[in-house]
């Protein structure tokens, strides 16, 4: 037993040993002044994988340096080839390729957000300081490529930066909704219903409020993230009227969309759940039960999308009682499945003709005529 309490108590000093060391690294290139170099940054990412794996055990001071230099890494990595090649765009964007994935600009955000935690914990900023305006230019830089992709129509990279940018600060939930809107124009539906998905569950939607003011020069309303923003431009006096609008105003439209992309995509519970939600919030809006009666329509239809084949079986068979009638219970059985959502349909757009005339089918082969009379 001593033997065996020995060599764990070995390993754990290795493992702190090898912290230390890997912690040395972190404090000398946190001292050094200029620009790192390529030797730095290979020691650094050393050290750092090393310490993804032990993080949890170190102080609050040394772990302040581990997240200052995951969110700083990658910041370090594209400035050298920036220092080495300033002229050559296409180099500094491959360099920065790599860090534009909405994943990886969400670990970094989280990464900075704990390591300003743990300074004011501290009652220190000194890092915080030095990198924030780091991440306020790189976070500008990912806007102005989002808005520049926009604006050359490449609707579906601008909706995947939209969503890198909102991964990377989420205080800004108008980028999830430009991401959600571009994904549409884009017809990249499955990448649109996640969006929307996101967008319904959100923050930003339930509780965010949204802030205008009039810009003097053009006549127009223009939208500020921030209400210290809109107090800003009116007080240099290039703004007025002011006003705010809760975001959740918008429920409805997100809703009635989520569920317009999941039924496209034949994600038909998803769209029902998100369609009703609609219905709860406007319960008189006409167009939006037709889009309700629509995706319900659209669910039975495609239960029914075997039924021609069914019929053809028991054409085929008018001779064999047992195959036939088989074949028969089957189609009933189809038409069984698809009738709820039919009635459904038919209760929120009873004058469309294709629900009528289907519903009424439904009826007639499941032997109910009575209820088949009352469609007309």
């Amino acid at each position: 037993m001593k033997r065996i309490l020995l060599v764990i108590a070995l390993a754990i000093t290795t493992v702190t040993f090898a912290q230390e060391e890997e912690i040395k690294i972190l404090k000398k290139l946190d001292k050094k002044s200029g620009q790192p170099t390529q030797k730095d940054m290979e020691k650094l990412s050393s050290a750092l994988a090393v310490l993804d794996t032990n993080v949890t055990s170190l102080d609050d001071e040394d772990k302040v340096l581990y997240h200052y230099f995951k969110v700083s890494q990658p910041i370090m990595e594209v400035m050298i080839v920036a220092m080495k090649n300033p002229n050559d765009v296409a180099a500094i964007q491959e360099a920065s390729k790599k860090y534009n994935t909405p994943e990886f600009l969400e670990s970094m955000s989280s990464h900075y957000n704990t390591m300003v935690d743990l300074e004011k914990k501290l009652g220190e900023k000194e890092h915080t300081e030095d990198i924030k305006p780091l991440m306020d230019m790189m976070k500008q830089q990912l806007a102005q490529q989002a808005f520049q992709l926009n604006t050359d129509k490449k609707f579906k990279e601008a909706s995947e930066a939209f969503y890198a940018l909102y991964k990377f600060d989420n205080t800004n939930g108008s980028n999830l909704e430009n991401a959600a809107i571009l994904a549409v124009q884009a017809e990249e539906y499955k990448f649109a219903e996640k969006m929307y998905d996101e967008l319904k569950n959100s923050d930003y939607l339930n509780n965010g409020i949204k802030y205008f003011a009039v810009n003097k020069a053009s006549g127009k309303e223009e939208t500020f993230n921030s209400r210290d923003d809109m107090v800003k431009m009116i007080s240099l006096g290039s703004h007025e009227k002011p006003r705010t609008e809760k975001v959740s105003k918008k429920k409805p439209e997100v809703y009635k969309m989520l569920a317009l992309i999941a039924s496209q995509n034949g994600n038909y519970d998803k769209a029902k759940i998100a369609i009703e939600d609609a219905l709860e919030l406007n319960p008189k809006d006409d167009e939006l039960k037709k889009e309700a009666a629509r995706i319900y329509f659209n669910e039975a239809y495609e239960m029914l999308k075997d039924d021609q084949k069914l019929v053809d079986e028991i054409n085929a068979n008018l001779d064999d009682k047992a195959k036939f009638d088989k074949l028969v219970g089957k189609r009933k059985e189809l038409f069984k499945k698809a009738l709820p959502n039919f009635e459904k349909a038919y209760s929120l757009n009873p004058n469309d003709a294709n629900t009528k005339s289907l519903l009424k089918m439904s009826y007639d082969i499941l032997e109910m005529k009575d209820k088949a009379a009352t469609i007309k």
